[in-house]
């Protein structure tokens, strides 16, 4: 049974539940995304801005695909790495050579028919262009060493005399 009073109630709640509909209290997500990385290890000063020279050519001493300059060893440098950092990834980038595509294009120098050849010091493993080389860290000294050695080579059994030049970047990525 109803009473007035519950009546006046009834009515009131009844009257006041779709104002209450209308302005209800919204939720929302927030999603906060982040990475915490190790700090870089020191890139050392003759690795930086390094030039790796080869001794004259002789464009008639390439007259068949796959001739080459002597090997020239090289390596990049890194130190100081943090304790947490046990591998260094390096990622080799340069135009790719016309003819191969395993090799640096002669970008900057007049030569023709002439491209550049990386691999590990050993010979063993080429590095193309967009190629990958990871090093671990020593725990003892924090230093990583990519040991490297380059070369000319032809692709095309074909060379024109001419200046010899291109540019191989690093970017170092950090485990």
């Amino acid at each position: 049974m109803i009473t007035q009073r519950s009546a006046t109630i009834f009515t009131l709640l009844v009257t006041l539940w779709p104002l209450c509909a209308f302005h209800s209290a919204q939720a929302a997500d927030i999603n906060i995304n982040g990475t915490v990385v190790a700090s870089a290890c020191v890139i050392d000063t003759q690795t930086k801005d390094q030039t790796v020279s080869f001794e004259q050519a002789r464009a008639v001493n390439y007259d068949t695909v796959g001739h080459t300059s002597e090997w020239q060893n090289f390596s990049l440098n890194l130190s100081s790495c943090p304790a947490s950092t046990s591998s260094v990834t390096a990622l080799f980038t340069g135009e790719s050579d016309l003819v191969d595509q395993t090799k640096f294009a002669n970008t900057l120098g007049d030569a023709t028919g002439m491209a550049l050849q990386i691999m590990t010091d050993d010979h063993i493993t080429e590095i193309s262009p967009n190629g990958k080389m990871t090093v671990n860290v020593d725990q003892a000294s924090r230093k990583a060493t990519f040991p490297l050695a380059a070369r000319m080579y032809t692709p095309t059994g074909t060379v024109t005399a001419g200046e010899f030049h291109t540019v191989v970047q690093f970017t170092f990525t950090y485990q």
